[in-house]
């Protein structure tokens, strides 16, 4: 009971050089710290309480044997050990017969993860070999980052391992001075860190024989190409992010048969060709974002067949056209991201498989003009649409007419001055954000109201926006709006936020504001041309004024507008 009492508790332990000669003096302070003092000695030990992790630091390359007599240590139980800045066994001392002279060796052979932290600086001239991890049977992580820098040039340096499932070898040497047979004893390894260790050569035969490994990260090397991986029936996550590459062979990947996430950030690819994912039937993300290279081009039928499929992700990649049947059957995908690209326009039929997408992100591209109406067709269940800045001019009444789903809509940036009256009818109950800003919109010709419906004017005061009953922020700022329409006061119900800045009106008074949405809190007219202003309380309307109204930076110099604390006029005080 008291070991695992001290498992909960902060236990500092540090042992400093002191001129002392041979005594040893031990002080136990009110809050579980214990000073240890012997001449010539400099080591800290800290455990930490949430994951019983017990750090041993070095700030000196200490001589351990002088300890071996050292008396009222107190006695704790911890799973994890990170051993940092420490010199490593020499001759055939396992790491458990170094630290004997301060732990429990039942202790030390019973944890379960051990972290080597810079190593190798005081370790020069040692050869790391199996005799290192002996009596450590538990042992499932392993993480000897930076101290890979030591060779690992013995093939039989983990056969003591039979346990281990997780191994980091992070910022190694790149694995010149690793032996090809390093790892195949681990039988039970499931994860294989090899980041920032400089490879230019995917090291096939080091990552070969491994049947239980499920997750290979070579991120941030710089290999600058890659031949077939070897035979890894249950690897799932590869990450090949931050490399050198410009071109993958068509069959690199056939024999990942259970491949779920790949992910080729940050590289210099050119191309994909259509059959590079072919044997990974079981794909679930993919991600390619942020190329180097001069232009990504991607297969025609990339994601063509995988039925798994729910997130891809291509942005930053200066693609300029998609195929068709790029996703053909790919009917679980659920989020796709071809942001920050140069994409002009799309296939009308692109998406016709894709009934399970809830979220399409294509802001800064070059689309122009007008998309396909039958382009979203399918995609019934999308709710986040970004189609942000772009070159869009248009907004039919049938490009969105399936999605009944729609919470978030993005259109800032473009150059839209038609939106047919009907483009949002079947938002109407879905429909919480529409950002609308740095448009052309205007609703409004020849001094007249207007609306557009399949591509004709009609001079009647009627917006697109009337029918959003659950539209809560409204976001029109930096267009070509001239006056506060009905509309946005007597059917948006739901409506808190309103952004009219930066536009053309000049005139506002008391009857523009009472809203039919009793959450109304602010309309924003900052920077329009407002000359003239009448906002007197007029108790003939049963609506809300907004909480605030802004109206700095107009030609009429105005403070914002700020209602009293009853908003609703029904409910103010008489």
């Amino acid at each position: 009971m008291a070991t695992q009492i001290l498992c909960w508790l902060s236990l500092l332990v540090l042992l400093t050089a002191q001129a002392s000669g041979k005594n040893i003096n031990i002080d136990k302070s009110p809050i579980v710290q214990s000073t240890v003092e012997w001449s010539g000695f400099n080591v800290q030990l800290m455990l930490h309480i949430n994951r019983c992790q017990l750090e041993v630091t070095c700030s000196d390359k200490p001589d351990f044997q002088l300890l071996e007599n050292l008396q009222n240590l107190p006695s704790f139980k911890f799973e994890e050990l990170a051993y940092q800045n420490c010199p490593l066994p020499v001759g055939n001392q396992s790491l458990v017969d170094l630290l004997s002279a301060l732990l429990d060796p039942t202790q030390l052979s019973s944890i379960r993860r051990l972290f080597f932290v810079d190593n190798a600086k005081l370790s020069n001239h040692v050869t790391l070999g199996p005799h290192l991890f002996a009596d450590l049977p538990a042992l499932q992580v392993l993480s000897m980052k930076n101290s890979s820098r030591m060779p690992l040039d013995n093939p039989e340096l983990f056969k003591y391992l039979r346990s281990v499932t997780w191994l980091d070898l992070r910022e190694g040497d790149g694995g010149s001075r690793n032996s090809k047979m390093l790892l195949h004893t681990l039988t039970q390894l499931t994860t294989l860190e090899l980041t920032e260790n400089e490879l230019t050569t995917l090291p096939t035969e080091l990552i070969t024989d491994l049947p239980s490994l499920g997750s290979l990260t070579l991120y941030h090397n710089m290999l600058e190409r890659i031949e077939q991986f070897a035979d890894l029936p249950n690897l799932t996550s590869l990450d090949l992010t931050y490399n050198e590459l410009d071109t993958l062979q068509e069959d690199v990947f056939d024999k990942l048969p259970n491949l779920t996430q790949l992910f080729l950030n940050s590289n210099k690819l050119t191309s994909l060709p259509s059959g590079l994912l072919k044997r990974n039937t079981k794909l679930t993300v993919f991600r390619a974002d942020n190329q180097r290279g001069s232009g990504l081009v991607l297969g025609d039928e990339l994601f063509a067949g995988l039925t798994m499929l729910e997130d891809v992700s291509v942005s930053n990649c200066k693609l300029t056209t998609l195929s068709a049947g790029l996703f053909t059957v790919a009917s679980k995908l659920t989020k796709l991201n071809l942001s920050d690209n140069k994409l002009q326009s799309l296939p009308e039929n692109l998406l016709r498989h894709s009934s399970n997408l809830k979220e399409l992100y294509l802001q800064n591209n070059e689309l122009m003009n007008k998309l396909p109406d039958t382009l979203l067709q399918s995609a019934t269940q999308l709710r986040i649409l970004n189609l942000g800045h772009n070159n869009l001019t248009t907004l039919s009444q049938y490009l969105l007419k399936s999605q009944h789903s729609l919470e978030e809509l993005h259109l800032e940036y473009n150059q839209f001055y038609m939106i047919d009256r009907d483009a949002f009818m079947s938002q109407a109950q879905s429909l919480k954000m529409l950002n609308l800003s740095h448009n052309q919109v205007a609703l409004h010709e020849n001094g007249t109201d207007v609306f557009y419906l399949d591509g004709k004017t009609y001079y009647i005061s009627r917006t697109p926006f009337y029918i959003l009953a659950r539209l809560t922020v409204l976001d029109l700022s930096y267009n070509a709006i001239v006056k506060i329409f009905k509309d946005f006061k007597g059917f948006m119900g739901s409506l808190r936020s309103l952004d009219l800045s930066h536009n053309l009106i000049t005139n506002v008074s008391y009857a523009n504001f009472p809203f039919l949405s009793p959450n109304i809190e602010q309309v924003n007219l900052q920077s329009n041309q407002i000359t003239q202003y009448d906002l007197r309380n007029n108790p003939i309307y049963p609506t809300c004024m907004p909480c605030n109204i802004r109206l700095a930076d107009n030609l009429l110099k105005m403070d914002d507008f700020v209602y009293k604390s009853g908003r609703c006029a029904r409910d103010n005080d008489p």
